[in-house]
């Protein structure tokens, strides 16, 4: 497709169909309705598909702008012309060249573009917005905060749909969000819902149209459709469950494009109108037939164009001062940083400690451990590919800085140390005591075990049985280990200098300053008594609340001590001999279950250790590893984290779900159970990953896929609205549409029967799922289910 443009009335002409055997020679087209002071645009298309774009006054070659007309030299064959003036509806006239009249050798052609209504406002909807229109539109938009920056939405209602006439109301959308209720209040449309729903949002013989306007104004993309990169698009949008044909979402942009003034009606300028299809169905049938946008002028842009070009995401809201430093993943294994440092990470790290905020050179998605971690924490969070070269970063680097994210939007400036520490001093949060029950001494099974039982065994567990009992063998069996034991291991055994001697041996290994080690091994072996008392009594030591090398040495020296104490011969035996019941002698994943894990308002994701483990044989079996998932209650970031919340440590206890472990992966994924990139539409959202690349903690920086499922038009069937490729799998999905079908069908009946155990309606409750595609027979397999905290 080649483009021409001349003046500035747009005319689109398309010539169409099978090569021309009729006459040709020149063609006039004359303009009738606007005055000579009104620019228009022509769209000419000739039968090899060509379209050229002609802007009067102005000119291109082979086109001549005329008062009121253009002459175009060459035509022959049919052609379908677009006229296009500000103030007027637009004119579309298909035609065979022979069928007009010749005058003097040049065939003419008459088109009257037709004034359009009387522009009406007021507090509830306007039909069109003029030249300066662009803050009226601001106004009535209900501002969305999403990855791509502010967003500005807009709905609209188009009645007489399927007449020459429709009129267009764009509606008040901060006091009428809802299309039936402006509808039924505002325009006294007599409806039911059902009724409104079949006449607006189904079939080729509807009788109205309603949708969305979305102003990205951050946004610089890449249309293929204009050839050209637009910036702050304004994206129409329909439900992904609305059946509209191509052609009708085409008018419905044209008659949009005839309202609004203060958008160009060529070319990739500011604000430009461009049709979105909303899902994968729509964006198929749009590409199929995108000739009927192209001979009308009109424009599309799909999801992964929008997506594509952005060098900046807002991620998570929230506010720090802190000292600004730039590391790499490496360096931060390396280095001690706190809550008074602001980081910008040149990749995305494994771990995340306690940081005031985080600026990111590689793009996160919402489900990453930096941003989960950000959500967690209330900190603020940002993905800015070009941060090290802007002068906001590279001169303060070093400094003090104030970090806000807020609005859709962020700010980094100099602070100074008095502003920063007023602000650190004012975080003082209340305790938190954690509620645990030590009663349950049983290896009970999931089957035996439900969401009531978190208090004993820990969240990841009991939703782990609730979950199968849910969805069957799509979630595997197993059982639990309950708080009890670990209360009884640490009360059992006790600190003695020679396991002290260990740990400090273990701590210089590790790579620690041997005086450092030294001194923590004189605090282990100066203390008599329990591990459960020394624990206690390092919380109240005042070198160890200080000094932060030193409480990361000493809390190491204390999971050394865990991990190579021993296990009560019979619980022991026990354990064991309830492995071998479950899978024999083939592995089992031990995984941490606490009860400062999963929870409603913290995940604590990553914090705890999961190991595998056998019941027979000499090494690795479970009443040994079970010690590695205890000790890690202890692990440095887990302590530092329920610090930042004032968690009482000496109350979180930790269980073990026990299940069969999974063998190789074809894809593995993250699923929230609401539609996270676009909270207007209703669906789901996922990420997903080949093999076991992990999608929260990805290593060489490689990018998940990630993409919504929304419902089709289709009852019972979804369609997949594609954000952006997997970088291991780039334009070839991971999963099948009959996988992601299966993945939201399973992922809906958890929703449903959760949202009740919470005390939440179903729409209003997001869940974090972790599921996996098993490489044997891609079978689906949901391995873990708790609330996502960033809804």
């Amino acid at each position: 497709m080649r483009a021409g443009r001349v003046g500035g009335v747009l005319v689109a002409v398309l010539l169409a169909g099978c090569p021309s055997s009729g006459p040709s020679g020149p063609l006039r087209i004359e303009v009738s309705g606007p005055g000579a002071a009104v620019p228009l645009v022509f769209v000419v298309a000739r039968e090899d598909d060509t379209v050229h774009q002609v802007t009067c006054p102005g000119g291109a070659p082979g086109f001549t702008c005329e008062e009121r007309a253009l002459l175009v030299e060459s035509a022959s064959g049919r052609l379908e012309v677009t006229v296009k003036a500000r103030g007027f509806r637009f004119a579309v006239r298909s035609f065979a060249l022979d069928e007009l009249l010749a005058v003097d050798g040049v065939r003419m052609l008459a088109l009257e573009l037709p004034a359009l209504e009387e522009r009406v406002a007021n507090d509830d909807y306007t039909t069109g917005f003029g030249a300066d229109g662009l803050e009226s539109f601001r106004a009535m938009a209900y501002p969305s905060d999403t990855e791509l920056g502010p967003t500005l939405l807009v709905k609209f209602y188009i009645a007489g749909a399927a007449t020459d006439v429709p009129i267009v109301y764009f509606q008040n959308t901060r006091r009428h969000p809802l299309h039936y209720d402006f509808a039924r209040r505002v325009l006294h449309v007599s409806q039911t819902t059902s009724e409104f729903w079949a006449t607006t949002y189904a079939g080729e013989d509807r009788t109205a149209m309603a949708g969305t306007l979305a102003l990205y104004e951050r946004v610089t993309a890449a249309s293929e459709s204009l050839g050209a990169e637009v910036a702050a698009p304004i994206a129409v949008t329909f439900f992904p469950s609305d059946d509209l044909t191509p052609a009708q979402a085409r008018d419905a942009v044209q008659w949009i494009e005839e309202r609004v003034d203060f958008a160009p009606l060529v070319g990739g300028g500011p604000q430009r109108v461009l049709y979105l299809p909303a899902g994968s169905d729509r964006e198929r049938e749009l590409l199929e037939h995108r000739g009927l946008f192209a001979r009308r002028g009109e424009g599309w842009i799909r999801q992964a164009e929008l997506w594509g070009t952005t060098s900046l995401q807002i991620l998570n809201e929230g506010e720090a001062y802190g000292t600004l430093r730039r590391l790499s993943p490496e360096e931060l294994e390396r280095v001690v940083v706190s809550y008074t440092d602001v980081l910008v990470l040149t990749g995305l790290p494994n771990d995340l400690p306690i940081v005031g905020g985080t600026i990111t050179e590689q793009f996160q998605t919402p489900l990453a451990h930096v941003n989960l971690s950000a959500i967690a924490r209330g900190t603020p969070n940002i993905a800015w590919l070009d941060a090290a070269a802007d002068p906001r970063v590279r001169d303060n680097l070093g400094g003090i800085v104030h970090f806000v994210v807020a609005d859709g939007d962020f700010v980094l400036e100099p602070a100074t140390l008095e502003e920063a520490q007023a602000f650190w001093d004012a975080r003082h949060p209340e305790p938190v005591t954690l509620e645990a029950d030590l009663t349950p001494t049983g290896l009970r099974s999931f089957a035996d075990l439900g969401f009531a039982d978190s208090v004993s065994v820990g969240v990841k567990a009991a939703n782990l049985a609730e979950l199968r009992g849910v969805l069957g063998d799509t979630t595997p069996d197993g059982f639990a280990v309950p708080f009890s034991w670990y209360d009884g291991f640490m009360r059992a055994s006790l600190v003695t200098p020679a396991a002290c001697d260990a740990a400090q041996a273990d701590c210089t290994t590790e790579g620690r300053d041997a005086a450092l080690c030294a001194e923590a091994r004189d605090v282990c072996a100066g203390f008599a008594g329990s591990f459960a008392d020394y624990a206690r009594a390092l919380l109240v030591l005042e070198s160890f609340r200080t000094r932060s090398e030193l409480r990361e040495a000493l809390l190491d020296g204390l999971r050394h001590l865990i991990r190579h104490a021993t296990l009560d011969p019979a619980r022991a035996a026990q354990l064991d001999a309830r492995v071998v019941e479950l899978v024999g002698s083939r592995k089992v994943r031990l995984r941490s279950s606490t009860n400062s894990e999963d929870l409603e308002d913290f995940t604590g994701a990553g914090l705890y250790d999961s190991c595998s483990a056998y019941g027979t044989g000499v090494l690795d079996l479970a009443s040994q590893e079970v010690r590695k998932v205890w000790a890690s209650v202890w692990n440095w970031a887990a302590f530092e984290e329920r610090s930042w919340w004032a968690i009482e440590h000496d109350t979180v206890y930790v269980g073990v779900a026990v299940h069969r472990a999974f063998g190789e992966e074809a894809a593995n994924g993250v699923l929230i159970t609401q539609n996270i990139a676009d909270r207007m539409v209703v669906g789901m959202y996922a990420n997903a990953q080949l093999g076991e690349v992990s999608v929260t903690n990805p290593e060489g920086g490689a990018i998940p896929e990630i993409f919504s499922i929304v419902p089709s038009d289709t009852p019972g069937r979804v369609q997949v609205v594609r954000l952006s490729w997997s970088s291991l799998s780039p334009g070839s999905p991971i999963m099948t549409d009959a996988e992601i079908q299966a993945l939201y069908q399973a992922a809906a009946r958890v929703q449903t029967h959760f949202a009740p155990l919470y005390g939440l309606h179903p729409s209003l409750l997001a869940l974090d799922l972790e599921f996996k595609l098993d490489a044997a027979d891609r079978a689906l397999i949901v391995k873990q289910v708790r609330p996502f905290a960033g809804y």
